[in-house]
């Protein structure tokens, strides 16, 4: 069983690849915040993993309050891990997993940076390029799961991350102000944005979308799988959209 937070497909793209190698399941818990649903049970011989994105050096809120009500009884010897992925380095996200869950093994993978607020996004060639790489990474990381092995294997943890983690992550969990979004001229009101987001943020009753809470994930999937490219937040116009290209929705 493997639990994966995504706005842009780059965790259900790793947490599919794993899951179609290892027989197991993907589970989207967005899906299982949507449907309040926490309680799970694991074969005897299932593994349990979690693919998280990293965002200041740390993992996304909901993944937290989903792993705060996560109810799965682990039985002795069952093997559990973690894959956080990120457009840099990771830092020491994993500490916010293995506050609610016994993790024996934490991988990293570098992916597609799709953060633009500060960066603009990859050409299409690079994108191919990066997303190869993290397949190879992936598969090497499938041979080490498979295998069981219990340690930190994270090559893109970077310099001093605990400290990052502990200086940048609360920024990150006291922020999150919905005011930076903002709605340009060429949007429809399809409302695909409040379809998709996975606090329920975004009502576009009025015919063009209103964030209607003071704060949400930030995960950005509003703006990059809008249609249009109707969205925009802080200084990202012009920055493009991204979406992962080998994931299906």
């Amino acid at each position: 069983m493997i639990f994966f937070f995504t706005a842009t497909g780059n965790s259900r793209f790793i947490a599919e690849r794993i899951a179609a190698a290892t027989g197991d399941r993907a589970i989207d818990i967005a899906d299982c915040m949507r449907g309040s649903q926490f309680s799970f049970e694991l074969a005897e011989d299932e593994s349990l993993g979690f693919v998280a994105p990293v965002y200041y050096y740390g993992i996304p809120v909901i993944f937290t309050e989903f792993l705060s009500k996560l109810d799965v009884p682990l039985k002795h010897g069952q093997y559990t891990y973690a894959v956080l992925n990120c457009g840099g380095t990771t830092g020491n996200a994993a500490r916010y997993i293995r506050r609610f869950v016994r993790i024996d093994a934490v991988f990293g993978i570098k992916v597609v940076d799709n953060y633009v607020p500060l960066y603009k996004t990859a050409s299409e060639s690079e994108i191919a390029s990066q997303l190869d790489a993290a397949e190879l990474e992936t598969d090497r990381i499938i041979g080490l799961i498979c295998g069981k092995m219990t340690e930190v294997n994270n090559p893109v943890a970077g310099w001093l991350p605990g400290l990052k983690t502990s200086i940048t992550y609360p920024l990150y969990v006291n922020g999150r102000k919905t005011k930076k979004f903002r709605v340009n001229e060429r949007c429809t009101g399809c409302d695909l944005c409040g379809d998709i987001c996975p606090r329920n943020v975004i009502d576009c009753t009025s015919g063009k979308p209103v964030w209607i809470k003071a704060r949400c994930e930030i995960c950005l999937a509003c703006l990059h799988r809008c249609p249009v490219a109707a969205i925009e937040y802080g200084k990202s116009a012009g920055r493009g959209q991204y979406i992962n290209p080998r994931v299906e929705w």
